[in-house]
């Protein structure tokens, strides 16, 4: 499909159920704000989306840190601050979005694609087998 911008495969498949079912949302963020551009929708409806995709990554972060907590995933604060890092920059690109300082382009949602995959390839890639060693499945 031409409008898919993040394309979900099983590189992205980490095997911790809850955080693949989350990463692949968040790719479906991606692709409706994508597609919002490509069909030239308004700032608005583009804001709109830009917003649903901020309010599920900040909910996925606090999930995710929720699960490594509660299995003492001894890296915990490493990668809270990882997601920190991230949701500035998320935000960032939306106020300056909703600001009229920087136009919605092509150029930016390739920056949210990168910056999903970094979160899961990198950032979540950490903690994998420490989740699967404690049995979460």
């Amino acid at each position: 499909m031409e409008s898919e911008l993040f394309t979900w495969s099983e590189t992205y498949h980490l095997g911790i159920s809850f955080a693949d079912v989350q990463h692949k949302q968040l790719a479906d963020s991606i692709n409706r704000l994508h597609r919002a551009l490509l069909n030239a929708q308004d700032r608005m409806l583009v804001g709109r989306a830009m917003e649903e995709l901020f309010a599920y990554s900040k909910a996925h972060f606090a999930a995710e840190e929720k699960v490594l907590r509660s299995y003492g995933y001894p890296d915990v604060a490493a990668h809270h601050s990882e997601h920190e890092c991230m949701s500035f920059a998320v935000l960032e690109l939306y106020q300056k979005l909703m600001s009229r300082e920087l136009l919605m382009n092509s150029y930016s949602v390739s920056f949210l694609k990168e910056w999903l995959s970094e979160e899961i390839l990198s950032a979540d890639s950490k903690f994998t087998p420490f989740l699967k060693g404690k049995g979460v499945p």
